[in-house]
């Protein structure tokens, strides 16, 4: 498991190769045996492939522009502005991408609508296991030597896709999956020092069991 971890990377280049029926259904299922909140399995996956994958970009596009020219219905404001370019591109490799999984909170919360505080904290914890659900799916993917892309800039046309996904509950994420032709560099990440604090030790007669 730890090499997959390390050997994942996020791709943005794929070949138009499909992925066998068997890889896939194993890669969903790893979603599927992520831990969740009471067990309540908060996730559904819809898959896009073939001619939808044109239908589904389409609407992406839509939001990006409504955004790009600041429309008053769009969700992000001015300050978000130079996120633009990168869910342009992130459009393009969805559409060359063999598949496409969306993932949905079954659970979600409208983020237009005002929620109680004890709703929002158990929404923040689905959000965590439906988040775990998609790492085991990009890992999975990794081990068997697909490339994925994990990305969030669908947000960009959430209301179009969700509409045009016509599903319950709240889109998560969208993951990409194909074969690459291309190598993905590693990106750097903070020294441990930075990210990790330890507080307290263990009891010196548990050390002894260390020894």
């Amino acid at each position: 498991m730890i090499e997959a971890i390390y050997k994942r990377r996020s791709v943005r280049h794929f070949l138009q190769k499909p992925i066998p029926q068997e890889d896939l259904d194993q890669i969903l299922e790893a979603g599927m045996w992520a831990p969740s909140e009471k067990n309540a399995q908060p996730w559904k996956f819809i898959v896009i492939r073939g001619a939808e994958r044109k239908a589904m970009v389409k609407q992406l596009k839509e939001g990006i522009m409504k955004n790009r020219k600041g429309e008053e219905n769009a969700i992000f404001g001015k300050k978000y502005e130079k996120f633009i370019p990168s869910a342009i591109y992130t459009a393009r490799v969805l559409e060359q991408a063999p598949v496409i999984v969306f993932v949905m909170n079954t659970k979600g919360l409208n983020y237009r609508e005002d929620h109680p505080k004890d709703e929002y904290l158990m929404e923040l914890a689905d959000i965590q296991s439906v988040s775990a659900a998609i790492q085991n799916m990009c890992l999975e993917a990794t081990a068997r030597g697909i490339g994925s892309l994990w990305t969030c800039n669908v947000f960009f046309a959430y209301d179009e896709l969700k509409e045009w996904l016509h599903e319950e509950g709240e889109m998560a994420a969208a993951i990409a999956f194909g074969y690459t032709g291309k190598e993905v560099r590693s990106l750097p990440r903070k020294p441990v020092d930075q990210v990790v604090e330890y507080r307290g030790d263990y009891p010196d007669e548990w050390k002894e069991m260390l020894k």
